[in-house]
């Protein structure tokens, strides 16, 4: 039997500590950076800031009192056998750089997706990794999910950031993102993760709740309020989270981000609506914080709220972050959103669905 020298065992060592070395660094650059100086005073004066944090129209988060610790920890624990797909998720892998006549929604799994209009690209809430948290020692991503990287997407006009939790903004994929972009467009405060990894100051456009920003093509995207809460460390809420309204040739589409069901559904649809399509939360619900995620027929009620003509579910197909089967969601909207007469497109992972057309009902995911 070979014998290893004892200087082998020294640089395997001394590997092992760089490398964790090397993880650590790069996830604490992935944390990011809430905002702070002048940035922090004008977002102090906002009117949906007080207290040291923005502030929901209705509340969010988990209520401790009513949950207590241990029956969060049994739903975190007892997950059933199938939370995860049984076998490799079928994926369609499509030419990214196709042009269409109308908006087209390539979906990549998650929250996670690509708008193509005949005048710009829209890239949503990115996630390319195999995880959504600091290291890959988190969440991870479901076999055959992970076709399509950020090589495979054209140049990006614009980018759209919902709010900073590890699944929506990935440190990893905006970085390799960064030489596409154009344009940033984020919620109040995130702009400070993107100049703290890199980005120029000029690219990031940060809004409040009803501010618009508007492309030389025309392309107009307006934030409008979620039921959520933001943060990647202990500190929540330093930075704002949001919906989009995206309009565009003649369109109207929007998304709900991550959202629990709330007013703010009615009120948009009254100032925006109607929509061509609703892109909507569909996944991730529990009973433990329903003021956070929307159980699917609560996102059935929400396109009826926003006046959609069509229900395209996402944040689903990737993670799994809570304790549901992988797929319930969409099986549980279907019906819900049958008896409102909203019809719902799902399509495979990298499937274009171009807005205005038939939905997709092919029942892959049973």
């Amino acid at each position: 039997m070979k014998k290893t020298l004892p200087y082998q065992n020294h640089a395997c060592l001394i590997l092992i500590f760089i490398y964790v070395i090397l993880s650590g660094c790069a996830a604490y650059k992935a944390t990011g950076h809430n905002p702070s100086g002048s940035g922090l005073k004008f977002i102090k004066k906002l009117s949906n800031y007080s207290e040291g944090r923005f502030q929901n129209i209705d509340s969010s988060g988990i209520d401790l009192k009513k949950a207590g610790w241990a029956k969060i920890f049994k739903t975190l624990r007892d997950r059933p056998a199938n939370i995860r797909p049984p076998a490799p998720l079928p994926v369609v892998k499509s030419d990214l750089n196709t042009a269409y006549k109308k908006p087209t929604v390539i979906w990549f799994g998650h929250s996670t997706f690509l708008i193509k209009t005949a005048k710009a690209n829209i890239l949503v809430d990115p996630n390319f990794s195999s995880y959504a948290g600091p290291t890959s020692w988190f969440v991870k991503a479901f076999d055959g999910s992970e076709v399509y990287s950020v090589k495979d997407l054209p140049p990006i006009d614009v980018l759209l950031i919902s709010h900073d939790h590890y699944d929506h903004l990935d440190y990893k994929t905006v970085k390799q993102l960064q030489s596409k972009v154009k344009h940033v467009v984020v919620p109040m405060g995130i702009g400070s993760h993107f100049r703290y990894w890199g980005y120029a100051a000029d690219q990031v456009h940060e809004l409040n709740w009803h501010q618009s920003y508007q492309l030389p093509s025309g392309l107009s995207v307006t934030i409008t309020p979620s039921r959520h809460e933001s943060g990647r460390l202990l500190a929540k809420q330093k930075t704002l989270w949001g919906s989009f309204v995206i309009q565009m040739d003649n369109y109207k589409l929007f998304y709900s981000g991550d959202s629990g069901y709330g007013r703010h559904y009615k009120q948009i649809g009254k100032q925006y609506g109607p929509f061509d399509l609703a892109i909507m939360e569909c996944g991730q619900y529990n009973k433990l914080w329903p003021r956070n995620h929307m159980f699917p027929e609560q996102t059935a009620q929400a396109a009826e709220d926003l006046k959609a003509q069509m229900i395209l579910p996402v944040h689903w197909g990737k993670f799994a972050e809570s304790n549901h089967p992988w797929n319930e969601s969409v099986k549980r909207l279907l019906p819900a959103a049958d008896a409102l007469q909203i019809p719902v497109t799902i399509p495979q992972l990298g499937q274009p669905y171009s807005v205005g057309n038939a939905p997709l009902r092919v029942h892959w995911f049973d």
